[in-house]
Parts: C-alpha cells; structure tokens; sequence
C-alpha cells in the first residue's frame, strides 16, 4: 500500500480557499462567491458557535485544516467551517447583518490579530486521498453532521467520480442501503423541485435556508404514504412508481404545496397514523389512482438526474441554467424613460449598488424607489388624484398630502391586472401583499425600516426584484397608454 505522505505547515488565511464542492453548501451556493459561501456557513452550519470558540479560548493548533492544491490555488476540503470563521473575525465586512454584528463583537476580544493570521494546515495528494477521513468525520461523528442531502450529494458525487459499491463500503463506510437512501434522498428533492409550481413555492424549495424535504422524505418512506402515493423503492434509482408518472405527480404536487405553504410539518406527519389521516382529508380525485405503468424519477426531473445509478452526470451541470442576473440592486438594463429627475438619479445609484456588499442601503433605497415611482405612475396616469378624493371622502387623513403605501398598493395592484399578463400581476400582488406563501415582499421592507429588525439578505432583494420588475418597467420604461400586455 502506498504511503500518503502529508505534510503540515503554517499557511496565511488569506491565501487559502474555501471549498465550492463542500457537501455543506446549498444547490444555490455551490460554486458561487467566497462571501456568499461564508455567509452560508454562518447562516446554516454554525460557523458563529465557530468563531465564538475562537474569540473566546483562541484558535487551537493541534488540528490542521485539511487541504489540497487545484489549479494553483489550496482548497481546504475538511474544515470550511473553521476556515469561514477565521476569514470572518478577520474582516467581519465579509458577512452581512445580523452575523456581521455579531462577529465585529467577537473580533474586538481578539486583541492581537495576528494570532489566527497564520494556522497550520495539511496537505493531501488530491481529494480522492482525503474522501475516507472527511466521510467518517461527518457520518455520526462528534463533528457537526451533513443534512440528508448533504450526505446524500457527498455519496452520489463520488460514485460519479468512479467509486464502486464494494469501494464505497470498505474505504468509506457507506453501505448498499446507504447508496440506496442517497438516491432516494436526492430523487425526492429534485422531483419536488422539478414540479410546476407556483414561483413562489419554487423559491421556497430553491433557497437553500429550506427544511422541507425531512418532511417530505418521511412520507415517501413510510409505508403509509408509499401506498397512497404508489411508489415503492428502488435500489437502482431510490423510489419507483406503480402507477402512472401523471397520477402521482398530481398527488406529489399537492404534498410539495401542503409542505411548502406550512400546512403540513414533520410534526403533524411524524407518524404513520397521522399521515394516513392526512391522506384521507384528501379530496378522491387528489390521490393518485392504481393505473397500469411505472416510472423513475429521472422521469419527472428536469434535466439529468443524479439520482439514478445510469446517470454519470457532470457535478457542475446539477446547477440550474437560468439567465445570468446582475449583482446589482437594479440591473443596468432597467432604464428610467418616464419619470422624474430623482427617479432618475435614484435609479443610477441603484445600478451601482452590489447587493452583497451593500444590502442595507440597498433594501431602504429600493423601498423608497418603489414608493416613488408608485407615486410618479399613478400622478402621471391620473389615479393618484382620484384615490387622494377617495381617501379624503372617508375622512381619512392624509400625512402630507399623500396616501400611504398600503392603499398606492392596492391601487398599483389594481393596474398591474388591468395592464399586465396574469402570471406577472399575480406575482405583483404577492409581492406587494402581506402574503405568507410569498418568500418575501413588501410587508418585510416595512418591518426591517421601521421596526429596526434585521436588514434583508442580497438574496431577499434579488427575490423581489424578480417579482415586480414587470411592474417597474411598466411605469417606467414605457408611456402610459403602451402599458399592455401588447406593450410588454
């Protein structure tokens, strides 16, 4: 056997990497920025316990990071965790609120810097060295464990990368029935997210903060729900149908929705009786019926799937292929052609604004850009006027003269349907709504500016954007009476 000859040094924080390929990261993270991968880990994976240990006792020596080189650079592959924190207490502006916060208080205890500039780390030959320590430090390990999809997403990448069943079993524990749960828990995931949904169920099951498909798993792994919805398992692709793939996706969707709304959670279906009781509230037509035919969920995914034994899918390609967005609060694009000369200026500041590394400023600016060009359309269309003479036949007071955003809500809402496609005015109203499927909206701006909570993440601001940049551009880039679904 050949000896793997490691050696162990002291090498500077700043000159080496976290991990874009740890099992850790969300489907959305993966491969993205430094600092959204750090914010990830503090976000997720208590990295914040991490570097409290280390403001308060110091960094420990005697446990190296674990590391490899890749295109010149030194990827740590076991201790991102340790890693982010080190990067954090040294430049807290890495992270965003609260966790920026928080982290500048542990910073300032740290009196010399210096100390956790430096630590030691070991060098392994390449990753497929490093597999067998990194899987039994995170399978039921005093280390903080993977999620089921992380583990998941750990076994399947390696097969992918050549491992055998008899490999995986003797150089890194996992056994048959492991690979099997691995398949079964990357299928449930990707079926669910790969159903046609509402936008704003599927950001539910996008963002990475989601904990729902435990409670999804556990139906479709008792014997209960594997009866209602026709689906048993598979050792080869983790969950086959005894139906028809149209009849239990009919029935899957209502379960993804239930979950995904909150309806149902992993306490309402933590036992085999309750999930029959919930089953049978269904509506006959619901369940999924006994037809003749049978799929595997590479049938319903979208793309390739990993999570059956065929698939010798490119790990990079599991990511979606969705237009590339701008990092700015507003994209370029986005032009003021109707409009005052403060929406105008506002605007430019808007397209130069990072969200990651300005998401304060660019949470309030953006709340201010709506309300004033809510205020701008409706003056210029003549429906500002007529609502001010609504409010004040009611007898209500308006705070200079203006009303305040929730009725130019509603009145903008009202336009969105008349001009805009159902679908974009749908998703204008959630946005501006105090809806609880929605993952977030108006009502969020206005308890972060004025309830002194927490400012919202970049993502936050990307999510809404998406969701009322129909609306923005129907005020603003188009005259009034071109605003149509023609139009757009």
């Amino acid at each position: 056997m050949a000896v793997d000859d490691r050696k162990t040094t002291n090498r500077s924080v700043a000159n080496i990497h976290l991990d874009a390929k740890n099992p850790r990261l969300g489907r959305e993270t993966s491969a993205q920025a430094p600092r959204e991968i750090i914010q990830y880990l503090f976000e997720h994976d208590k990295a914040i316990d991490v570097a409290e240990s280390i403001a308060n006792h110091g960094y420990f020596q005697n446990e190296p990071l674990l590391a490899v080189k890749e295109n010149g650079r030194t990827i740590v592959v076991e201790g991102n965790r340790r890693l982010a924190a080190l990067k954090a207490l040294r430049e807290p502006g890495l992270l965003e609120n609260p966790y920026r916060r928080k982290v500048e208080r542990l910073s300032r205890k740290i009196t010399d810097l210096s100390l956790i500039a430096n630590v030691p780390v070991t060098m392994a030959p390449n990753r497929r060295a490093t597999d067998r320590q990194i899987a039994g430090r995170h399978i039921g390990s005093p280390v903080l464990p993977w999620q089921a999809e992380n583990r998941a997403s750990f076994i399947l990448d390696k097969l992918a990368e050549g491992y055998e069943n008899d490999e995986l079993r003797d150089d890194l524990g996992f056994s048959l029935a492991d690979v099997q749960k691995a398949r079964q828990t990357r299928a449930i995931a990707d079926m669910a997210r790969s159903l046609d949904l509402p936008e704003e169920l599927k950001a539910k099951l996008d963002n990475p903060r989601a904990k729902l498909f435990t409670t999804l798993e556990r139906v479709l792994e008792s014997s209960v729900g594997r009866d209602y919805l026709k689906i048993k398992p598979d050792a080869d692709h983790g969950l086959r149908g005894t139906t028809t793939k149209k009849e239990f996706t009919r029935g899957f969707r209502k379960l993804v929705s239930d979950v995904a709304l909150g309806k149902q959670s992993s306490r309402s279906l933590n036992k085999n009786d309750n999930i029959e009781s919930y089953f049978k509230s269904w509506n006959p037509e619901e369940l999924p019926s006994q037809k003749r035919g049978s799929f595997v969920p590479a049938d319903i995914i979208a793309g390739h799937s990993v999570s059956s034994s065929s698939s010798q899918e490119n790990p990079t390609s599991r990511r979606k292929n969705t237009r590339q967005r701008s990092k700015r609060v507003l994209p370029k694009d986005f032009k003021v052609r109707y409009g005052s000369e403060r929406l105008v200026e506002i605007r430019e500041e808007l397209t130069n604004l990072r969200r990651d590394h300005f998401p304060n400023a660019g949470a309030v600016l953006l709340r201010v850009f709506l309300e004033l060009a809510v205020l701008d359309y409706l003056g210029r269309s003549g429906n500002l006027a007529t609502l001010i003479d609504k409010l004040k036949s009611k007898g209500r007071q308006l705070r200079h003269g203006i009303p305040m955003m929730g009725d130019l809500s509603k009145e903008i809402i009202a336009v969105a349907k008349s001009k805009l496609s159902k679908a974009d005015a749908n998703r204008i109203e959630k946005a501006l709504s105090r809806d609880p499927a929605a993952p977030f909206g108006l009502s969020d701006f206005h308890s972060f500016v004025h309830q002194a909570k927490d400012f919202p993440g970049e993502r936050d601001i990307q999510q809404f954007w998406i969701r009322t940049e129909p609306l923005f551009r129907m005020m603003l880039e188009l005259p009034i009476e071109d605003a149509t679904d023609e139009g757009l």
